[in-house]
């Protein structure tokens, strides 16, 4: 499953995938196999991600938003693998050779199609203030879910005697001055479409909407916590529901080709009346809206209408088990950027609080945003989570870290996924740092990486690796590195990157200086950017050795990871002590220290390395065989 960036109704979409999967029997793990894919937003990360799909032998593939569909449509041709999209805005526009007739489309591909309902988002705009007479409206014209969009919002400005002011977008640090000319334009409020540049800097947009006194209002569901007035789009949790269906009659043995292609937009409504103060007088909510909404937020907190299955079922509740508070916690839950270790992270905090005897809803309510790699929007996520007065901060990565400790003096924070927090300015020790901080953490163990190296590739001598110089944790993790090789057989040849586009030239400069091996440190940057660095180090056949868990399955030949979704459960824990009344300067923080080895044979032959059986009866997981 490959989505094409990590925000809320993207992961609302691939939880609804799983969920109707599991509802069939199809369990990972057990029945299924499942490898997930992201490629944060970057067209050449999306590209690199579709060919290794394409020629990883794979049964049946699922994209999720129209980039990943297009990306992978375009390197499956030959029409290799079985393929089914969703959380598409109008497939026929995706240009992958779909009609629009329901069964029009190539034997191979089908999937369901949800357009944002854009029209009715600006007919309920005109509705809150019968006064609006100019939209202004950001989108990147290099997808085409978002031209999409911006002609469907084009339509109903000229029905609705709106004038619709554009600019155009190429990536989400240009959000801000974009959205800046905007309101210089004198926009009476600014409509978010189906546009994932737009969408993965709303905290930005939100402020900046606050400071002008203009709304921001979207046709695409769960951006009302973010700061937007109102969203108004479809419930991708049942759309991505639908999308397993499709591929639980494909994985039942059901011909593809016989499959129509559906339109699927459940409705969802979500309204943040909070925003009212700090915005012009004209914009209300009437009755009626805010009677059928989905979901309201106001001074009190989140009210979400119970869902059917919440009506017809109902959870037992003990003391045991209940947090003190008289209303539920208001979490938020922060990453940088994503990747498959980010992703287990998080899974390892949410387990983490379950396992603690905490219910969500009743005792927390839990609400997440990813940066996609962006110190602006990772900001703006903070100053976001303190302006809807969240009562606790869980976040992944030192970048995330660090974000919050400069902006927040009060509110508890609980970390995980972090190198060493002391360099982050968290305190001296495990018992002896800040009043409102506490988490887990842990580092490469780069000791014994060097002996497993000298095992599967005794001849080795010029090794190469990347860091990120300006986060803190890589620079550190880098350090450990060199410390390590220092004085030993090994030459160490190193490149510092700052950006995913930088990453292949320079994976490509070390090749060319002949290195034997890559040993890469733990990093943001380069953990999310992997599959280029994959791509260029095989060409060259040249073998990958790490620490992210995520590199084992996508072509390194020995990762000694930390295990970061134990390490996130300890953070959830750790929360939930927090939540149950405990100040998180009492509470020390901890270290993780058990390391899992993982070794890929194939990759390892791929590169003309044959591991030694004594290796292989070391390692706790075996990729590939």
């Amino acid at each position: 499953m490959f989505q094409m960036a990590s925000q809320l109704v993207i992961d609302e979409g691939a939880a609804g995938v799983l969920q109707s999967l599991r509802e069939a029997g199809y369990i990972d793990g057990d029945s299924l196999k499942l490898s997930r894919f992201n490629a944060q937003g970057d067209v050449a990360t999306a590209n690199a991600i579709a060919q290794e799909l394409v020629g990883g032998n794979y049964d049946l593939l699922i994209t999720l938003t129209t980039g990943a569909l297009q990306a992978v449509a375009n390197a499956n041709q030959q029409r290799k693998a079985p393929h089914i999209f969703g959380l598409v805005s109008d497939p026929v526009k995706a240009g992958v050779g779909i009609g629009a007739e329901p069964l029009d489309h190539p034997a191979h591909l089908v999937g369901i199609g949800t357009f944002p309902p854009v029209d009715q988002c600006l007919s309920l705009a005109k509705k809150m203030n019968p006064h609006l007479t100019r939209v202004g409206m950001g989108w990147n014209p290099a997808e085409i879910n978002s031209e999409v969009c911006t002609k469907a919002a084009r339509l109903a400005c000229r029905q609705l005697n709106i004038e619709l002011l554009e600019t155009n977008v190429e990536n989400t640090s240009a959000v801000k001055e974009a959205v800046s000319s905007l309101i210089d334009r004198h926009v009476d409020a600014l409509l978010i479409g189906g546009d994932v540049t737009m969408l993965g800097a709303v905290e930005v947009i939100a402020k900046a909407g606050r400071d002008a006194r203009i709304p921001v209002f979207t046709c695409i569901p769960g951006n009302a916590t973010k700061g937007a007035l109102f969203d108004l789009g479809a419930n991708y949790f049942e759309v991505g529901r639908s999308v397993g269906r499709v591929a639980t009659r494909v994985l039942q043995g059901e011909s593809i080709a016989k499959i129509p292609v559906e339109i699927a937009i459940p409705p969802k409504t979500f309204i943040n009346s909070t925003v009212l103060k700090d915005i012009d007088a004209a914009w209300s909510f009437p009755p009626d809206i805010l009677q059928s909404a989905d979901s309201v937020i106001d001074e009190t907190g989140r009210h979400d209408k119970p869902s059917r299955d919440q009506e017809n079922s109902a959870s037992a509740v003990t003391p045991e088990t209940r947090a003190p508070s008289g209303k539920p916690w208001n979490v938020r839950l922060l990453a940088f950027v994503n990747s498959p270790d980010v992703e287990e992270a998080e899974r390892g905090l949410r387990d983490g609080l379950k396992k603690s005897g905490l219910e969500q809803e009743r005792d927390y309510v839990l609400k997440s945003a990813n940066a996609q790699g962006d110190i602006g929007t990772l900001n703006g996520m903070v100053d976001a989570a303190l302006s809807d007065h969240a009562d606790l901060l869980l976040t992944i990565s030192t970048p995330a870290l660090q974000a919050c400790l400069q902006r927040v003096k009060e509110t508890p924070i609980v970390f995980t996924f972090v190198a060493n927090p002391f360099l982050a300015g968290v305190g001296d020790s495990d018992t002896d740092h800040l009043r409102n901080v506490t988490g887990s953490y842990g580092s490469n163990d780069v000791k014994r990486m060097l002996p497993l190296i000298r095992q599967a590739f005794p001849n080795a001598r010029r090794m190469g690796t990347l860091y990120t110089p300006n986060e803190v944790n890589s620079v550190y993790s880098y350090n450990l590195l060199v410390e390590a090789t220092r004085g030993s057989e090994y030459e160490l040849l190193s490149v510092g990157v700052t950006s995913a586009s930088e990453t292949p030239d320079a994976t490509q400069s070390l090749c060319d200086q002949h290195v034997d091996l890559f040993c890469l440190p733990a990093s943001n940057l380069t953990s999310s950017s992997y599959p280029t660095i994959a791509q260029t180090a095989g060409r060259a056949k040249v073998p990958v050795f790490g620490f992210m868990a995520s590199m084992a399955a996508k072509g390194a030949v020995i990762v000694l990871t930390r295990d970061v979704y134990d390490m996130g459960i300890e953070s959830g824990q750790i929360a939930a002590l927090v939540i149950r009344g405990k100040s998180p300067g009492s509470i020390p923080f901890h270290q993780c220290t058990a390391s899992k080895l993982i070794v890929n044979p194939v990759a390892a032959a791929a590169c003309g390395l044959k591991l030694p059986d004594s290796l292989l009866k070391t390692a706790d997981e075996i990729i590939g065989q």
